[in-house]
């Protein structure tokens, strides 16, 4: 099983890069998002801890303690992260079983590389957007303030912090036929011996 993982900061357009993965190369890809939204559900596994810890799973509620308060987000992290590894590796074994003819599975996570998980894929890609284009992305997608886009961006590692990482560097300036391009090249890659 191939699997390579997708990361970038919120608003940099790694849903839209994963969508034209499979569009372009047939490539499944397990979201770690919504891995942990169905962990912090009623009855699931982190619920029960969430609203222990914070007083409320509610996610817009949990999303802005988290921006404005830096222990609350490593506490969240450290009661999520351990639960989304193991839920996530049964997920992909999943689609690997679902999908056995595709060439690899991407596992698209935005704290990819601050929780420690880039050595468990066998290739990592980054993608990276220029900010005006990641607060308007915001902005309009959850209907929130440029300011409080901002502090959303600010509350993540910065782009330096993830390329270092980067085996494949994707650059999302806003052109649907650039980003098709740049994923062309590395599907190539990936079919070339």
């Amino acid at each position: 099983m191939r699997v390579w993982g997708l990361t970038g900061g919120i608003g940099t357009g790694k849903s839209t890069v994963a969508r034209l993965f499979s569009e372009l190369g047939g490539v499944p890809t397990l979201d770690a998002d919504q891995v942990a939204r169905e962990l912090r559900e009623p009855g699931q596994p982190a619920h029960q801890a969430i609203l222990k810890r914070f007083g409320t799973a509610d996610r817009k509620e949990l999303r802005d303690l988290i921006t404005r308060d830096p222990v609350a987000k490593g506490d969240l992290e450290a009661l999520l992260h351990p639960l989304i590894r193991v839920a996530s590796r049964e997920k992909l074994e999943a689609l690997h079983r679902a999908h056995p003819e595709a060439p690899l599975l991407l596992y698209e996570a935005t704290l990819l590389i601050e929780s420690g998980r880039a050595p468990d894929f066998e290739s990592v890609i980054v993608v990276t957007a220029p900010l005006p284009d990641r607060l308007a992305r915001i902005s309009a997608r959850d209907g929130v303030t440029q300011a409080e886009a901002l502090a959303l961006i600010e509350a993540q590692s910065p782009d330096s912090y993830r390329l270092p990482h980067a085996d494949h560097h994707i650059q999302n300036l806003g052109s649907l036929e650039d980003l098709k391009s740049q994923i062309r090249k590395i599907l190539d890659q990936i079919k070339s011996p």
